[in-house]
C-alpha cells in the first residue's frame, strides 16, 4: 500500500537517525553529527564509510548506518544504492538479535524493488519479510506488508492473488488499525473493481475513501483517490470527468515533485486524449510520462509510456517512428517478462506493417498474435485442468481411505453390534447436516439472484429516465439555439443592410440621422440579447451581483411606459400606466434589474397581443411594491403555464416561430426577482389574455433634497470641459476612438501606447487626469500606477478595462486607482468622472461624433489579427494567443462589434482557466467572425 510505504519511510528515517545519534555519539562525535545532518549523498556516503571503518562499531550500529544511507538513496531515486545498503543492513544483524531492524531492512528492499517496477523481486522479498513479521507478532506491520504484496500482484495483473492478500490485510486493519489504515486498504481494493470493469462500485468506494482522507487531512490520499476516479471515469467513457480528476491529482504531484505519480498520471491523461482523438495533447503527456519514469528508473512506468507513445505515433501515420518506439517497448517487456505487453506489441506491429504496405509480414505477425493469444488461453486452461486432476486424484485417495474405513467398520461390526449402531447414527447425522447446509445455501443463492434482478431492473429504469431527461434537455438546447440564431440574425441583418446603404451613398442627406438611429436601435437590441444570455450564465454560476442604489420607482415605471408606448402604438394597442404610489417613491434597489424585469413583462404583453390593450399597474403593499401587467392577448393553457419560467423555453415552439424570442426573458426575470427577494406569478386564459404580477419587497426612503436636485440636473445637456488628460492605450483604434471622445469634450489629450511612455509623460506634463489601460506591452497599467505613486505623482488615475468584474474592480481600487472606466465607452459615465477633476466650460459637448472612419480602420486590421491568431495557435504559444484575444476583444467591444468581441473574450476566458480542450473550436469561431467582418466591409466598399 503506497501510503503505508511512504509513511514507513519517514518513520524509519527518523528512527535510524535518533538511534544512531544516541548509540554512537561517544565514539565519533564530530563525524557522527555531520553524518546525521548531511542530506547530500556523496558527503553522507563518505562519512558513513568513515564510521563503518571503525573497529569499535557493533553490528547493530552498522545496521543503523546502512539504513540511513538506504533511506537517503531511496528518497533521491538512487535505487541501486538503496538496495545495496538495505541488503548490507540485513546482513549486519540477525532475527534473534534485532528482529525489528532485520524486518525493516528486508521490507525496504521490497519497497525499493516496487518503485523500480520490479514486481516479482518485490513480492519475493516481501514474502521473506512476511515470515519475520509473523514471528514478531505485530499485527499492523504484518497487515502493511500483506497490503504491499497485494499491491505488487495488482501491478502484475494477478487480481486473484492481489485480492487474497488485501482481504488478509483488511481483516487485521479492521481489528487493530486506524481510520487511515482502513481507508488505505479500501482504496486498494477499489482498484481491483476497476481492473474487473466494475467501475460504478469502484467509484462508490473511492468517494468513501476520499471523504475519509479529506477529514484526516491526507493530501496524498486525496490525490490518489482523484487519480483512480479519473481511471474509472475514463473506462466509463466520461472523458471530461476523467480529465478533471486526473488534472486535480496532477497538480498535487507537481507541487510535491513526485516523479512516480507524475509519470503515472501523465500516462493516464495521454490515454484519455488518445481515445478522444486529441493526438497532439496525447503525445505531449505520453512523452512526459516516459521522461518522469526515466528520472526514477522505473521500468514498468517507462514501458507503459512507450507503448502509449507508439500507439499515438501509429495513429499520426508516423509508422517508422512508431515501429522504433514499439521495438524499445517490446524489448523492455521481454526483459521484465511482461507477457501482456509483449502480446499487445505483436498486434500493434501487425498494424504497423500493414500501414507500411508489407502485408505478408503483417499477416504473419497477426497469425503469431492469434497463436500466442490462444497459447496463453490454453496455458490457463491446462493449469485449470491440472488443478482439476489434482482434485480427482485427491478424491480417489479419499475413496480408498473411505473403503478402508468401511472394512474396519465391518470388522468392528462383527466384533460389536452396539458400535455398528453408533456409527450408523453418526453417519445419518452427518447426512442430515450436509443436506440442511445444501438447502440453506441454495436458498441464499436464490434470494441473492432475486435481489440482483431487482437491482438490475431498478438501475435500468433509472438509466432510461436519465436518457429521457438528456433527450429533453437536448431538444430544449436545440430549440434555444434555433431561436437565438434567428433573434441575433434579425437585428444583424438590419445593421448590415443600413450600413451597406450608408457606405454606398443610398440615402438622402437629410435622413442620415434616421438611418443612424435605426442602426443604433438594432445594435442596442443585439446587445440586450447577448446580455440576457450572459446574465443567465452568471446566475447559474452564482456570479451575478446586485448593485443597490437609491432611486425613484415611479420615475422608473414612467420611463418603461414611455419606452414601450411606441411599440404599442405601432400595433394599434392601448398601453396605459396606473400609478397608485404617488408622485414619487424612493427606495434602495438594483434599479437596472427592476427595469429589466418590467421591460421584459411589458414587451412580452405587447408582443403577444393582437388587439385590445395592455395595462401596467404599480401599487403599494404591506412590505413592498406590486407591479401588475395585464393584456388581452393570446393567453396560455395549464400545460404552457407549467413551462413559462423554464430556461430556453416558450409556451410552445410555434410561438417562437410566430412571434420570435429566445425563451430567456421570463426565466431571467423570475431569477432576478428571486435574487431581490421577490417573485413573479402568472394567471392566464387561452384567447382572453394574461396577468403577470411582480412582487418586489422594499421600503420607501425619503431622499435628501440635494438628491432630488441632482436627479433634475442630470437631465440637462452636459457642458464642455477644460483640462489635460493623458490616455495610455496600446490598441491603435481604441486609442483613436477615445482620443476623439475626449477632444469632443474640449479636453487636451496626450495619447501614448504603453505604460512606460505614460509614466514618462506624466512626470513631464503633470496632466489633470490619467487614463491607463490595464494590459499593455512594455509596462502594464498596474505596474505603471505603482511607479507613478512611488515617484510622488498624486493626480487621479483611472483604470481602463473591458473586464469590469466586481472582484477585479476591487483589486484595481485596492491597488490605488482612483476609479475605473469600462469598455465599450459610455460617454455619460466618462463625462461624469472627468467632470470631477476638470473645469466646466460654456461649450456644449458634441454627442454626434462620426466614428465610421475608425470602425473601418479597425476592421481593416482583421486580416493581420487573424494571421497572428493562426500563427500563435499553430505554434501552441498560449501566452501570445491570450494577448491576441484580449486585444481584439477589448477593441471590438469599443466599436460595438459584438460577435467578434464575444468570441474573442470566450477564447481569452478559456486560456485563463486552462480549458485547452475548447481551444480549436473557439479559435475557429473567432477567425470566422474576423473573416466575416472583413468580407462584409470589402463587399460594401466594392462598386455595385
Amino acid at each position: 500500500m503506497l501510503i503505508k510505504l511512504r509513511s514507513g519511510l519517514i518513520n524509519l528515517m527518523f528512527f535510524c537517525s535518533l538511534f544512531l545519534f544516541t548509540d554512537i555519539v561517544h565514539a565519533h562525535p564530530s563525524v557522527l553529527e555531520r553524518f546525521n545532518q548531511s542530506q547530500q549523498w556523496d558527503e553522507k556516503l563518505q562519512l558513513g564509510k568513515k564510521l563503518l571503518a571503525s573497529s569499535v562499531l557493533s553490528s547493530h550500529k552498522q545496521h543503523d548506518i546502512h539504513m540511513q544511507l538506504g533511506d537517503l538513496a531511496l528518497e533521491q531515486g538512487n535505487f541501486a544504492a538503496a538496495v545495496e545498503h538495505y541488503q548490507l543492513a540485513e546482513k549486519s544483524t540477525t532475527l534473534e538479535s534485532d528482529p525489528e531492524g532485520y524486518f525493516l531492512a528486508m521490507k525496504m528492499q521490497g519497497v525499493t524493488y516496487y518503485y523500480q517496477g520490479l514486481m516479482q523481486q518485490a513480492v519475493a522479498t516481501y514474502l521473506r519479510a512476511l515470515k519475520v513479521a509473523e514471528n514478531m507478532k505485530d499485527p499492523i506491520s504484518k497487515a502493511n506488508l500483506l497490503s504491499n504484496i497485494g499491491l505488487a500482484y495488482f501491478n502484475m495483473f494477478n487480481m486473484h492473488q492481489a485480492l487474497d492478500y488485501y482481504k488478509q490485510a483488511k481483516t487485521l486493519f479492521e481489528q487493530y488499525g486506524t481510520a487511515q489504515d482502513k481507508a488505505d486498504i479500501l482504496h486498494n481494493i477499489a482498484g481491483i473493481y476497476i481492473r474487473l470493469s466494475s467501475y460504478s462500485t469502484a467509484l462508490d468506494m473511492y468517494r468513501e475513501t476520499l471523504e475519509i482522507y479529506q477529514e484526516l487531512g491526507d493530501k496524498d490520499g486525496v490525490a490518489q483517490s482523484y487519480g483512480n476516479m479519473g481511471v474509472a471515469y475514463s473506462e466509463l467513457g466520461q472523458y471530461q470527468l476523467s480529465l478533471h480528476y486526473y488534472q486535480r491529482a496532477l497538480r498535487y504531484y507537481q507541487s510535491t515533485n513526485n516523479a512516480y505519480y507524475l509519470s503515472s498520471r501523465h500516462g493516464n491523461i495521454a490515454n484519455v486524449y488518445l481515445r478522444t482523438g486529441d493526438l497532439e495533447l496525447a503525445i505531449s503527456h505520453a512523452e512526459k510520462a516516459v521522461e518522469f519514469a526515466q528520472q526514477i528508473n522505473n521500468k514498468s512506468l517507462e514501458l507503459a509510456g512507450l507503448f502509449s507513445l507508439a500507439k499515438i505515433e501509429l495513429l499520426q501515420g508516423k509508422l517508422a517512428k512508431a515501429e522504433q518506439t514499439l521495438n524499445a517497448s517490446t524489448k523492455m517487456a521481454e526483459e521484465f517478462k511482461d507477457e501482456l505487453r509483449v502480446l499487445d506489441g505483436l498486434g500493434m506491429r501487425a498494424l504497423i506493417k500493414a500501414g507500411q504496405g508489407d502485408y505478408k509480414a503483417s499477416v504473419a505477425l497477426f497469425d503469431q498474435f492469434v497463436r500466442d493469444t490462444n497459447t496463453a488461453k490454453n496455458e490457463k486452461l491446462l493449469k485449470s485442468l491440472g488443478e482439476l486432476q489434482s482434485q480427482i486424484q485427491a478424491s480417489q485417495l479419499n475413496q480408498e481411505i473411505l473403503d478402508l474405513k468401511q472394512q474396519q467398520s465391518v470388522q468392528e461390526l462383527e466384533m460389536s453390534k452396539q458400535r455398528q449402531l453408533a456409527i450408523m447414527l453418526f453417519i445419518l447425522f452427518i447426512m442430515l447436516v450436509v443436506t440442511g447446509v445444501t438447502v440453506y445455501r441454495r436458498s441464499i443463492e436464490k434470494r441473492a439472484k432475486e435481489q440482483l434482478s431487482l437491482m438490475v431492473a431498478k438501475r435500468t429504469k433509472e438509466l432510461e429516465k436519465t436518457a429521457d431527461q438528456l433527450r429533453k434537455a437536448n431538444e430544449i438546447k436545440s430549440q434555444f439555439l434555433a431561436n437565438i440564431s434567428h433573434e441575433i440574425r434579425t437585428p444583424l441583418t438590419a445593421i448590415l443592410g443600413q450600413t451597406d446603404n450608408l457606405m454606398n451613398g443610398l440615402y438622402k442627406p437629410e435622413s442620415l440621422n434616421d438611418e443612424l438611429r435605426v442602426i443604433h436601435k438594432q445594435s442596442e437590441h443585439l446587445k440586450e440579447l447577448i446580455n440576457d444570455v450572459l446574465d443567465i450564465s452568471k446566475i447559474e454560476a452564482n456570479k451575478l451581483e446586485l448593485n443597490l442604489k437609491e432611486g425613484d420607482l415611479v420615475k422608473l415605471s414612467t420611463d418603461v411606459h414611455a419606452m414601450l408606448s411606441g411599440q404599442a402604438i405601432d400595433k394599434n394597442l392601448q398601453f396605459t400606466f396606473h400609478n397608485e404610489l404617488g408622485e414619487q417613491f424612493y427606495s434602495y434597489l438594483d434599479f437596472t434589474r427592476v427595469k429589466q424585469i418590467l421591460i421584459n413583462l411589458c414587451a412580452n404583453a405587447i408582443k403577444f397581443t393582437h388587439q385590445g390593450e395592455v395595462r401596467l399597474y404599480v401599487s403599494l403593499s404591506q412590505h413592498g411594491v406590486w407591479f401588475r401587467v395585464t393584456d388581452t392577448g393570446i393567453g396560455m393553457n395549464e400545460e404552457q403555464l407549467k413551462l413559462i419560467f423554464e430556461c430556453f423555453s416558450q409556451a410552445d415552439n410555434s410561438i417562437s416561430r410566430r412571434f420570435g424570442g429566445t425563451g430567456l426573458g421570463l426565466s431571467l426575470s423570475q431569477q432576478l426577482a428571486m435574487m431581490m427577494g421577490g417573485y413573479i406569478s402568472v394567471e392566464s386564459e387561452v384567447n382572453k389574455g394574461s396577468e403577470f404580477s411582480f412582487y418586489l419587497p422594499c421600503k420607501e426612503h425619503i431622499p435628501a433634497i440635494d438628491k432630488i436636485e441632482h436627479d433634475a440636473s442630470a437631465q440637462q445637456t452636459p457642458s464642455g470641459l477644460s483640462g489635460k488628460v493623458l490616455l495610455a492605450e496600446d490598441h491603435v483604434d481604441n486609442r483613436r476612438l477615445i482620443h476623439r471622445y475626449l477632444e469632443s469634450m474640449g479636453l487636451e489629450v496626450i495619447a501614448v501606447e504603453n505604460g512606460e511612455q505614460a509614466v514618462e509623460q506624466c512626470l513631464q506634463t503633470f496632466p489633470d487626469v490619467v487614463l491607463l489601460d490595464i494590459q499593455m506591452p512594455v509596462l502594464d497599467g498596474l505596474s505603471a500606477l505603482k511607479l507613478l505613486r512611488d515617484c510622488g505623482f498624486t493626480q487621479p488615475v483611472y483604470a481602463l478595462t473591458a473586464n469590469a468584474i466586481s472582484h477585479e474592480v476591487e483589486a484595481y481600487l485596492k491597488a490605488g486607482f482612483t476609479g475605473y472606466l469600462g469598455k465599450p465607452i459610455d460617454k455619460k459615465v466618462f463625462y461624469t468622472q472627468l467632470a470631477k477633476h476638470c473645469k466646466n466650460t460654456l461649450n456644449v459637448m458634441d454627442e454626434q461624433q462620426d466614428m465610421s472612419d475608425l470602425v473601418a480602420s479597425f476592421i481593416g486590421s482583421f486580416d493581420y489579427e487573424a494571421s497572428q491568431v493562426q500563427l500563435h495557435f499553430s505554434e501552441h504559444d498560449l501566452f501570445n494567443l491570450q494577448q491576441d484575444a484580449h486585444r481584439i476583444g477589448g477593441a471590438a467591444k469599443m466599436f460595438a462589434l459584438d460577435e467578434v468581441a464575444s468570441s474573442a473574450m470566450a477564447l481569452e476566458s478559456a486560456l485563463k482557466h486552462n480549458q485547452l480542450i475548447e481551444l480549436p473550436s473557439l479559435v475557429a469561431q473567432l477567425l470566422d467572425h474576423l473573416h466575416s467582418a472583413s468580407e462584409a466591409q470589402n463587399s460594401s466598399m466594392s462598386p455595385s
